[in-house]
């Protein structure tokens, strides 16, 4: 956003208060109890984070699929990215922040417009709250605030875009390349995205519908749109930097103008000086060394809706807090990072066969009932047993849990079977991995999440297994979609 601006300066006075005058923005001053800024390098160089926000308001928002009246009012922030840049700007992390994360929330100044409240009111704390309450209670300042308190990370500046904004922004960029796994996207009632498999170039509403889609990718909820939201943002920062639309100014100030309206910074970021400093510092950032993750989770014990920090969340900032790539990164390979050691499930033997983490599994909802996050409570239990699973999607009408297996992997198949009580083999010539389907007589070790794991005096994990880099296959590492078959009327 700071390169799509810096235009406005070269333009003169003109420019400056026809962008720069619609641009809002919110102080962090009144912030207490802040991490401490972050140090510089030896060069007297200091890393950056920002805190990217995507507004889920409503109000004043045009397009279809937007939600009924139950949303008006909010502003939740259903999209957040803490971006952190290396103090010398060769790499970069990108950390998506789920909205199901419970976390501790400090006590914040209400957001203007709840009601009759106004910036004076007081939002009291909470110990255990999803992430996105925060700003729809506080405004982009508590959001702030609670990632401080979650990371120990200092937030230097944030930036809010809502619904208009995105869109417009795709508009103007000529759309952004997007890959939709087999058999496609089928979400007519919710986000209202259909779209086939394959590669498609996509801009305004259906931009947005592809953003915001959940219910028809993985088990409907907000982890796997998240992993579409990291391949579209990876995608899209490849069209900005590979066909020249960061030099065409008449391009910039169009998107400059469309986007200024539509978005909120901090005030330390309203000024062209600043913007301009930003983009300067980054245009020599390379795709392929920058890192995007969903931070660190696991399913929340007492709500399988829900979701908590797991095994690595603190490891994550404690890297980046260092000004460390991740381990496993690109970048830590290419800027002399000492990866640490990374600690693995030890494996399961088994009497008849493999060892329980030498399996790859595919695992889908096949319960008659449909019952929500059932796929992906048991692909967090087979992953705490060091199985490499994930979540297919939904597949209703199966009375009796079924394993699937392709030729030459029956052996596997009856390891697996042997963790599952009550599940039937079955040789299927369609699936080329192993394929759980969860049925109605699903076993408790698989319907509850796995517990919390203890924690180590030396924790080392890798970067997330939900990562991508910049420069990867946009087709790959995506969640299967699948007809969630609901409507909003359904809650």
């Amino acid at each position: 956003m700071a390169g799509l601006l810096v235009v406005g300066v070269g333009a003169g006075a003109y420019a400056y208060e026809h962008i720069f005058g619609r641009i809002q923005s919110v102080s962090l001053d009144s912030l207490k109890n802040r991490p401490a800024a972050s140090k510089a390098n030896a060069e007297g160089r200091t890393p950056l984070n920002i805190l990217v926000l995507g507004s889920q308001t409503r109000d004043g928002q045009h397009g279809v699929n937007l939600g009924n009246s139950s949303k008006d009012g909010t502003n939740l922030s259903d999209t957040a990215m803490l971006v952190h840049l290396s103090a010398d700007r060769t790499w970069s992390v990108v950390a998506s922040i789920p909205r199901d994360l419970i976390v501790p929330r400090p006590q914040c100044n209400a957001r203007v417009g709840i009601g009759n409240q106004t910036s004076s009111a007081i939002v009291p704390g909470s110990s255990a709250d999803m992430f996105d309450a925060a700003m729809s209670l506080g405004g982009p300042s508590c959001a702030v605030a609670t990632v401080e308190q979650m990371t120990g990370i200092r937030i230097d500046h944030f930036v809010e875009i809502d619904f208009n904004a995105f869109q417009s922004l795709t508009d103007d960029v000529g759309g952004v390349q997007v890959c939709v796994p087999p058999p496609g996207i089928n979400d007519p009632d919710y986000s209202g995205l259909v779209l086939g498999a394959g590669l498609h170039t996509i801009s305004g509403a259906e931009s947005l519908e592809f953003v915001r889609d959940r219910h028809g990718i993985g088990d409907g909820t907000d982890l796997g749109r998240i992993q579409m939201q990291q391949m579209f943002t990876s995608s899209l920062f490849k069209k900005l930097s590979s066909n020249g639309t960061l030099s065409d100014p008449v391009t910039l100030f169009k998107i400059a103008t469309d986007v200024a309206s539509h978005m909120t910074v901090d005030s330390a970021l309203d000024s062209p000086t600043a913007m301009v400093s930003l983009a300067e510092s980054v245009k020599g950032l390379n795709s392929k060394d920058m890192q995007y993750i969903t931070a660190p989770y696991e399913f929340d014990p007492a709500n399988i809706n829900r979701v908590i920090p797991g095994q690595g969340f603190a490891q994550v900032w404690d890297d980046l807090r260092a000004d460390e790539p991740l381990p496993g990164s690109a970048a830590a390979a290419a800027f002399g990072t000492t990866a640490k050691a990374v600690a693995k499930a030890k494996p399961t033997a088994s009497p008849t066969g493999p060892a329980l983490s030498s399996l790859t599994v595919s695992v889908y909802n096949g319960t008659t009932a449909g019952t929500p996050g059932l796929a992906g409570t048991a692909t967090a239990v087979l992953k705490s047993q060091g199985v490499k699973a994930s979540v297919g999607g939904d597949a209703p009408g199966t009375p009796t849990t079924e394993i699937q297996y392709p030729a030459g992997q029956e052996a596997q198949a009856k390891v697996l079977q042997s963790d599952i009580p009550g599940s039937r083999i079955q040789a299927d010539s369609s699936v080329g991995t192993l394929t759980l389907i969860l049925g109605d007589n699903t076993p408790a070790n698989l319907s509850s999440p796995p517990a919390p794991k203890a924690a180590t005096a030396s924790p080392a994990p890798s970067i997330s297994a939900e990562s991508r880099s910049g420069d990867q296959n946009i087709c790959s590492d995506l969640p299967t979609p699948v007809n969630y078959g609901g409507a909003p009327s359904d809650g």
